[in-house]
């Protein structure tokens, strides 16, 4: 069975000459703006190969030939390993895959409903969900252990998150190159050695920019690192339209696209044929609120313009999908829906991240299994139709004739649960039935099926031998954090 959304149709917003267009202004802009770099080695790397670079500015004017050579260079074929490899995502565009939303500091507590600090539990949980759900693809540590020490809470992400669920993990925290290091070394124990990893990377690292026109230091030494030791990359955009970009969607498109190719020329630079995801979410900034609208209209246009520009690169999407809503419920339904959607039928290869709110920052555990249901209602509508003589059924309709039904027909038992969509939250019965059964929304369904998973679903554990590997490492990077305390 292939894993993922099956992609039956596509839309498309841009034309070939606004893509080429888009592309010829970014070179543009690359050249005559430039980015401001504030990694020495990536400067360094860049003058080497005849970047226009000031390092009293951190300016670097990128040559169209670079960048060119760059695109040319990158992995044509990318996959992202799982422990199991049955959840292997292969981005080969054939399937869409939905990932988890990341690194939120707030949970709502499952059982009180009271407002809290996230901890290492919550990771470990909903890992275990994340890997019981059949719609989300890929995890990503959606909260952070803040019960930790501060110097480890991002290794304590990944030690919950690698020991709950058998689904490849991303992870943001990788921005310095002492952090790069250290997930990189429990992502080799995790697979079982570098060679195996190299082979097979059960994790990954999606990198932000800055806008508008920036890349960080700590972001760009630990990306380096990670393209030599065989760490798939995204480079994620973030402009907002009307603030940290302009105010229409394909201006901001512009400033997000420079800062991702700068980054891909770097790291192609220093490691050619490094595994690299082109990454937008170009949320626009709500001039009423001034909060990041995540699941609107602009947000979900964007992420379909950034998918068809990276498939012109011939490069894989990961694209961003959040909510505003406060708690779960119809706001944050229509948010996900509408930021989901769009890229969908634009083929995203990666859409990234369902589950929490607060453009990105609680948790409710049990918008998880919403945005789940929300997921596979898409993915039938993404897969499309198509007429063969299987879904013609001719021979069905000859042999039923007028008058009768098809229900008792072996052709309707082979195909109803693959021709239509089986929702396991959405109460289609009628109203008698339902308020005999306690009239229950759609979250408290949610929230029932959320219990059944926290007290049912169990994942294979790793080796105790790599457990206590991956135990070691965090120990050893919180120890001099301790020593100084002490002193």
């Amino acid at each position: 069975m292939t894993y993922g959304i099956q992609r039956g149709i596509q839309f498309r917003i841009l034309s070939e000459a606004d893509l080429q267009r888009i592309h010829a202004g970014t070179l543009h802009i690359l050249e005559t703006v430039g980015i401001r770099v504030d990694s020495d080695a990536s400067r360094k790397l860049l003058k080497a190969n005849g970047a226009d670079v000031d390092d009293r500015t951190r300016i670097v004017k990128f040559p169209a030939r670079l960048v060119e050579e760059a695109l040319a260079r990158k992995s044509t074929s990318i996959t992202l390993a799982a422990r199991d490899p049955k959840y292997d995502a292969k981005l080969d565009g054939n399937q869409s895959y939905i990932t988890a939303n990341g690194n939120g500091a707030v949970t709502i507590d499952f059982e009180t409903g009271k407002r809290r600090p996230s901890t290492k539990k919550d990771v470990a949980d909903t890992s275990r969900i994340i890997d019981y759900l059949p719609n989300v693809h890929i995890h990503w540590p959606m909260v952070s252990s803040m019960d930790q020490h501060p110097s480890t809470v991002h290794l304590h992400d990944l030690d919950a998150s690698l020991n709950h669920t058998q689904k490849h993990v991303m992870y943001e925290t990788g921005v310095t190159l002492k952090d790069a290091k250290a997930l990189t070394e429990m992502g080799y124990l995790a697979a079982g050695g570098e060679k195996e990893f190299r082979r097979r990377p059960i994790t990954s690292c999606l990198q932000c920019t800055f806008a508008p026109l920036q890349l960080d230091a700590g972001v760009m030494d630990a990306s380096l690192y990670f393209a030599e030791a065989g760490v798939p990359l995204v480079f994620f955009g973030m402009p907002q339209p009307g603030a940290t970009g302009p105010a229409t969607l394909v201006g901001s498109l512009v400033v997000g696209n420079a800062e991702v190719l700068a980054a891909l020329t770097i790291v192609q630079l220093h490691a050619p044929g490094a595994a690299v995801i082109y990454g937008m979410g170009n949320a626009p900034l709500d001039m009423k609120t001034t909060v990041r609208s995540g699941g609107s209209p602009e947000h979900a246009l964007s992420s379909a313009m950034a998918t068809e520009l990276a498939h012109w690169y011939k490069m894989p999407s990961c694209v961003g999908v959040s909510a505003t809503a406060k708690v779960p419920g119809d706001q944050a339904v229509l948010e996900y829906y509408t930021g989901l959607v769009g890229p969908l039928m634009a083929g995203a290869d990666l859409m990234c991240g369902i589950g929490l709110l607060e453009d990105s920052a609680t948790l409710y555990y049990e918008q998880i299994v919403v945005d789940d249901e929300i997921a596979g209602a898409i993915a039938r509508l993404v897969r499309g139709e198509w007429a063969d003589d299987d879904t013609l059924a001719l021979d069905v309709i000859e042999k039923v004739g007028p008058g009768k039904n098809f229900l008792a027909q072996r052709h309707t038992m082979a195909h109803l649960k693959t021709e239509h969509f089986m929702p396991t939250l959405i109460d289609r019965r009628a109203y008698d039935s339902w308020a005999a059964d306690g009239s229950k929304s759609l979250v408290d369904r949610a929230r029932d099926k959320t219990k059944w998973i926290l007290a049912n679903h169990t994942v294979p554990p790793l080796d105790a031998d790599v457990q206590k590997r991956l135990r070691a490492v965090i120990e050893r990077e919180q120890a001099p954090h301790e020593q100084a305390v002490v002193a």
